[in-house]
């Protein structure tokens, strides 16, 4: 049925159908936000969506929090601003508040007070992130009302406060709203769930939404397939943004590996005086309390079999193909654990600039990250020429 989908689909989103331009992440932490190295790319956008319960329980103040003055200062250097928050439900065991209640109330003030102090310098909202996560299960769920309490909490949060927000500040540009940011939309169970499929029907159906935001952290193309047409079945041309991508479940599956499970791996291990039988999480563990050399770095993932060279191309090919007008990639490192094990979540192989793991340059600036930083550049310069 998909394949009969995609083809009726692709007629409607003809390469070139949007521009694809490419920006930098910065997650959860726009104090990281960082000028000297976003130069060092053709980067024009940044995308940052801090944890919002850290305001709401008075962990960080809106009016001073120093990580959204980062985020104003870049808007004023000449950059556009992709921004929203993580609503993490799920971490703190909070059900999703009901229309009008106190915690509702709460919840929103906060929020506009996060967006009277940046809400002038933002270019693209987005209401939410990987909110399929972060969502209690039952409340991505149709409850007896017959709605599913996250689409409407997140409807809510565009009318209550982003909408009255730019009602009131008509000097204001009203940036363009997406709903999501949704992950993992190749697996059945995701697009099962009447919170996912509610959400892009909310971006699809609702006129004041210009589209969806979803992330790509795959194993293969396959998956981007699969989660592409997942969304274009329901939401078939309205734009995507893409606020987060990487390989992170491929180089999950292969953290228990030896060094030596191949020949070019035995090489490696020879060459670098490390046993055959040393595990990958072993190497890795080593690369961030030791850091080492971009060459080691590189040759290391050059002698992995199931490692693909130039894949951000393969991301740029896909972005293209299905109608997506920005997508941003992990900039600098965030997540870089001293001690790596098997279940250890790899973030740490996708930044452009891994501060974390690779040593410094020799005028002690951060090395660029040798797997993607190239390719990065060639298609940033791609997007900025549509």
């Amino acid at each position: 049925m998909f394949g009969k989908i995609f083809t009726a689909f692709i007629l409607l989103l003809p390469a070139g159908t949007y521009a694809q331009e490419i920006g930098a992440n910065f997650n959860h932490d726009p104090e990281i936000i960082d000028m000297v190295y976003l130069k060092k790319t053709p980067v024009e956008w940044i995308r940052t969506t801090p944890y919002i319960f850290e305001y709401i329980r008075g962990e960080k103040d809106p009016a001073t929090e120093p990580g959204l003055q980062k985020l104003i200062d870049a808007k004023k250097a000449g950059y556009k601003v992709a921004f929203g928050f993580r609503w993490d439900f799920k971490k703190y065991k909070l059900p999703i508040p009901a229309p009008g209640s106190a915690e509702e109330k709460k919840y929103f003030a906060t929020a506009t007070a996060i967006l009277d102090r940046v809400g002038a310098y933002v270019d693209m909202f987005k209401l939410g992130n990987e909110p399929n996560l972060e969502t209690m299960e039952q409340d991505l769920q149709l409850n007896a009302e017959g709605v599913v309490p996250l689409v409407r909490f997140m409807e809510r949060l565009l009318i209550e406060v982003v909408e009255p927000y730019y009602q009131k500040h008509q000097k204001l540009t009203r940036p363009d709203v997406y709903v999501g940011s949704l992950p993992a939309l190749f697996e059945k169970e995701q697009q099962q769930k009447p919170g996912v499929v509610g959400l892009i029907r909310l971006a699809q159906e609702n006129s004041r939404i210009k589209g969806l935001a979803i992330h790509l952290h795959i194993s293969d193309s396959l998956d981007m397939d699969n989660a592409f047409l997942f969304v274009r079945s329901i939401m078939p041309d309205k734009p995507i943004i893409v606020p987060e991508y990487s390989l992170f479940r491929l180089y999950n599956r292969h953290v228990s590996d030896e060094l030596g499970s191949s020949e070019a791996g035995i090489a490696f291990a020879r060459k670098y005086n490390y046993p055959p039988g040393m595990k990958l999480y072993e190497w890795y563990s080593k690369a961030n309390t030791e850091k080492v050399s971009a060459e080691e770095w590189s040759e290391l993932l050059a002698s992995r079999a199931w490692f693909p060279p130039h894949f951000m191309q393969t991301y740029y090919r896909y972005f293209r193909k299905y109608g997506v007008v920005l997508a941003t990639y992990g900039y600098l490192s965030q997540s870089a654990p001293a001690k790596v094990a098997p279940g250890t979540g790899i973030w740490f192989v996708n930044p452009i600039f891994p501060m974390k793991s690779l040593q410094r340059q020799s005028d002690g600036s951060y090395t660029p990250n040798p797997l993607w930083f190239n390719d990065f550049v060639d298609i940033v310069n791609h997007g900025t020429k549509k």
